[in-house]
């Protein structure tokens, strides 16, 4: 992803069709419902340009995020002191990261769940084990692949403050037995009568469904609290129908 990771400023404007206020509603209700411990501190994982940092801490919540670009969080980091609030940026790989300090409720947004094999997959949780305090929650947007179709692409264009961006993202595998595919993202830039393109790729393990259950169900410092479809913790995944971006919860044991 290092061409779209470069420019931070057009990746926002690409990904801000989100209801980031309804998405942060769901955060809250997930740890009012499901958290054994008082929620203060959210921690986000790849957070690249941090969309919920303002959100999260204009309701009076800190926020960590790590990233592993250098750009990302540069741009972050500028956006958090304008906003003037607790926050906190570093630069880590989420395979294998360390902070001095515990969080209540780590996320990962948008299928970065970027693992490239079985080994990182438990690194990775590791990592988020000996980060979040006994009783916070994890959760994970979009990072169980519930579509087992080889191939699937998808394209949307977003017009912000006279900048037009075109994104594209196509997923292929590269190999079946090691479950790995290729991720592309593009965005076409349209500013000031100019075009640019900048096109990112990155590779990484897909997970399936019942995998990650089994993957969880032998480990004992995670408890499986279930999934649901579109951000919408009235809607438990039932496994017919149509499934848009399916969050699963997690609780540190």
């Amino acid at each position: 992803m290092n061409g779209i990771y470069q420019l931070p400023e057009y990746y926002e404007i690409a990904f801000s069709f989100r209801d980031i206020p309804r998405e942060v509603d769901a955060l809250e209700e997930a740890a009012r419902r499901f958290a054994e411990i008082p929620v203060k501190t959210f921690l986000e994982i790849g957070c690249g340009n941090s969309p919920h940092m303002d959100e999260l801490t204009g309701r009076g919540y800190d926020f960590i995020g790590i990233d592993i670009s250098d750009e990302m969080l540069t741009y972050s980091m500028e956006k958090a002191k304008k906003l003037g609030t607790h926050t906190r940026f570093l630069k880590a790989n989420m395979v294998d990261f360390r902070i001095d300090r515990a969080v209540d409720f780590a996320f990962v947004m948008l299928g970065s769940l970027y693992v490239k094999n079985s080994e990182e997959l438990v690194s990775h949780f590791d990592a988020v084990a000996r980060t979040l305090r006994p009783g916070g929650l994890y959760l994970l947007d979009w990072c169980v692949r519930f579509d087992i179709q080889d191939f699937s692409e998808d394209s949307w264009e977003v017009e912000k403050n006279g900048v037009v961006v075109k994104a594209s993202f196509a997923s292929r595998v590269l190999d079946k037995v090691k479950q790995l595919y290729e991720d592309t993202e593009c965005l076409e830039i349209l500013e000031d009568g100019e075009v640019k393109k900048v096109e990112g790729t990155s590779v990484k393990r897909v997970i399936f469904p019942q995998e990650f259950s089994f993957f969880i169900s032998a480990r004992s410092d995670f408890e499986f609290l279930g999934w649901w479809n579109d951000w919408d913790l009235s809607a438990p995944l039932s496994g017919d129908g149509k499934i848009n971006r399916p969050i699963i919860l997690l609780r540190r044991t």
